[in-house]
């Protein structure tokens, strides 16, 4: 079984990654943590290597004592976080999706939109949220 966990620098996602690897320890499945930076200009590259690091340290961190195979992926693209992962979803034949969601307004939703909204609408696949 493939899952996909969204992740972002937080509290929720981190503990989302940790329900994950429960999961893929139960169902003998592998994770693909998965991070995204949308731009509309050119980032610099050290800008990019930056956060690249950061995200790596992070979940090695998470996956330091943990036996459950997985993989990075930093998705770079102009198209809106949401897209971007149910895009990576599909090519990827995800099995499941895991992701953390931030309780906003009706209002803050209307103008922000929502990332979680759009996964959990047009994913390939069930789509667990943790919060």
């Amino acid at each position: 079984m493939k899952i996909m966990v969204c992740y972002e620098d937080s509290s929720t996602s981190r503990d989302t990654v940790r329900l994950a690897q429960k999961h893929a320890a139960v169902w003998k499945g592998e994770i693909e943590v998965v991070s995204t930076i949308t731009r509309e200009e050119p980032i610099k590259h050290s800008r990019l290597r930056e956060r690249e690091d950061k995200f790596e340290s992070q979940i090695r961190e998470l996956f330091e004592d943990v036996d459950v195979p997985y993989k990075m992926q930093l998705l770079v693209n102009s198209m809106p976080a949401g897209e971007q992962l149910v895009r990576y979803s599909t090519r990827k034949n995800v099995d499941f999706v895991c992701l953390g969601i931030k309780k906003r307004s009706k209002v803050g939703k209307l103008i922000f939109g929502s990332t979680a909204q759009y996964v959990i609408l047009n994913a390939p696949c069930p789509v667990l949220t943790t919060g």
